[in-house]
């Protein structure tokens, strides 16, 4: 399998922390990892088995990070998960991580966003929560859905959305495009950056409170990879029955 270079991910860690400390550190970066890793993976097969994870997921509607983190997680090949490499406790001490680095700063980026954007970031986040609010059948769509002139007006709503939050957490218009093609469609891709957002506001609150040390992100933005065989598979994506809309007779 071809080997992702490397980084390493420093915790800070002082008498002030309890087992709950510990937990939520870990559950947090974890699932986040779980969740960005399908975006980057450079083994063909594995990633290709993520992401079909990620399109039946986000179509359906089950948008609950907690658990989709955990499962992507526990799927990704040993020697590219989280690694403890040290733990030294004291005051001040430090827990050293290892992971691939593509993905730490994907974390880093989100965690970032809701640091240096604030308020304006909410605002954008009200707007998300919103769209969907208004459109609960698009909540958990069936697996054939018609593209009438609502749903194209509703798709190329979210498809805008998609750029925004993906550029307020650190995504290249280029990569915006390819995460659309990963998870299927904008209204999936919205959905996954929903969840990856609420994980990078957990992530940004831990190293406001001193217990997370993340690295910078890149000012270049992540390249991310989709499948090669991605377009030629049906499992997973999105079943689209194309109905043209007919204008009534005129009597």
């Amino acid at each position: 399998m071809a080997q992702s270079r490397l980084g390493e991910l420093r915790i800070p860690v002082d008498g002030e922390w309890d087992m709950e400390d510990l937990k939520q550190v870990s559950e947090g970066l974890s699932d986040t990892y779980g969740l960005f890793y399908p975006l980057v993976a450079e083994d063909e097969v594995v990633r290709e088995r993520l992401q079909d994870a990620l399109r039946d997921t986000f179509w359906s509607g089950n948008m609950d990070s907690r658990f989709l983190g955990e499962r992507l997680y526990r799927q990704i090949p040993r020697d590219e998960s989280l690694k403890l490499r040290s733990f030294h406790y004291s005051s001040p001490g430090a827990m050293t991580l290892a992971g691939v680095l593509s993905v730490l700063l994907l974390m880093a980026g989100v965690a970032t966003a809701w640091i240096k954007v604030g308020s304006n970031f909410i605002d954008l986040w009200d707007k998300v929560e919103k769209f969907f609010k208004e459109r609960k059948h698009l909540q958990k769509p069936g697996k054939e859905t018609e593209l009438d002139d609502a749903m194209m007006l509703d798709s190329d709503e979210a498809r805008g959305l998609v750029f925004e939050v993906g550029g307020q957490l650190g995504f290249t218009d280029k990569s915006c495009e390819v995460l659309i093609g990963v998870v299927g469609n904008p209204i999936s891709a919205l959905k996954f950056l929903v969840c990856v957002g609420r994980e990078g506001r957990k992530l940004s609150t831990m190293q406001r409170e001193g217990k997370l040390a993340l690295p910078a992100p890149p000012h270049e933005g992540i390249e991310l990879r989709s499948s090669a065989t991605a377009k030629k598979r049906m499992k997973g994506r999105v079943e689209v029955e194309i109905k043209k809309s007919r204008k009534p007779k005129s009597e």
